[in-house]
């Protein structure tokens, strides 16, 4: 039984529903009831219509896809490695819940979907070389769970756009069992480490006022990397976290929007606001050294020889 379904917006040929009914006795009356339900998903805009594949799909949500640049390199990193060799090929209308499933399966049990049956020797570099230790035979190691539950959230969204583009009339992610939470088992430093590690990092100045700073206060890397003077109130004894530091795709730092999109206040204790008067006198003596002066919104943490604004 084939029905016209409209033209196929990626290769813009005839599309149509179709469907094998078996011989038998009620063949002509399954047909009948196949036509009818083709039919009626036609005129109520139901049917899929597209043959495209998960690949074309893909591309296709990428292109329109608004997320920062750091968050859709990680979306592009994942899809590349993961879906499209096991998925990208497979048509959008047979993707279900059954495939989904069984492709969080093959995650659990390899990250590199060698299937459990790999034996080959995993080289420390490509091409002719001399084979040393770091060349060893292949061990299965699982995708983390959060990857993996990324994923499927990657997945979904994709495929959330593909239905409201009536490429698909369901989202099949929606069935499939969603991979579980993984549990936070955090390892932070003992305070003796922690003590080892400042004390090793004041090594250089900079450096230690920085880690200082992440330990007591906890903001992320990126975010004291774009920690400017002008949000820091060394008489206040408060911080206010604006936004971060990113390598964006063209490996230069972008400066955005911090993770969680919000601005976060920090109250500081005496020993981080000295630590931060000291570091802002080191910044004055470079700008001086330089015949500069030290704008209100330079870096707290900048690399020597670029004040006024330096990156770290």
């Amino acid at each position: 039984m084939k029905v016209y379904a409209g033209i196929d917006p990626i290769t813009k040929k005839r599309h149509y529903l179709t469907e094998t009914i078996p011989p038998g006795p009620t063949a002509r009356k399954e047909a009948e009831k196949a036509r009818t339900r083709f039919l009626a998903q036609v005129d109520e805009r139901r049917n899929p219509r597209i043959r495209a594949t998960v690949d074309q799909l893909l591309d296709r949500w990428l292109e329109v896809l608004d997320v920062e640049a750091s968050t859709r390199q990680g979306y592009v990193k994942k899809l590349n490695k993961h879906v499209r060799p096991l998925l990208g090929k497979l048509p959008v209308g047979r993707l279900d819940a059954e495939t989904l499933e069984s492709f969080y399966a093959v995650l659990r049990r390899c990250r590199d979907h060698c299937g459990g049956g790999r034996k080959a020797v995993e080289h420390r570099k490509a091409g002719e070389h001399e084979c040393t230790d770091k060349c060893r035979p292949h061990e299965c190691k699982s995708l983390a769970p959060a990857s993996i539950r990324q994923i499927h959230w990657v997945l979904s969204g994709a495929l959330n756009r593909a239905v409201r583009w009536r490429w698909i009339a369901v989202n099949p992610a929606d069935q499939a069992e969603k991979p579980g939470i993984p549990q936070p088992d955090p390892h932070p430093p003992s305070a003796a480490e922690a003590a080892r590690l400042v004390e090793e990092a004041w090594k250089d100045s900079d450096w230690g006022a920085f880690v200082w700073v992440a330990m007591t206060t906890g903001a992320r890397r990126s975010e004291l990397s774009a920690l400017r003077w002008s949000s820091v109130e060394l008489d206040a004894a408060v911080l206010t976290l604006r936004s971060a530091l990113n390598v964006d795709e063209a490996g230069k730092l972008r400066e955005k929007d911090t993770k969680t999109h919000q601005q976060r206040r920090v109250a500081l204790d005496a020993e981080t606001v000295e630590v931060l008067r000291d570091q802002l006198v080191r910044c004055h003596e470079r700008s001086s050294a330089l015949g500069l002066s030290l704008p209100a919104d330079g870096y707290v943490f900048e690399q020597a020889g670029e004040v006024g604004g330096g990156q770290v």
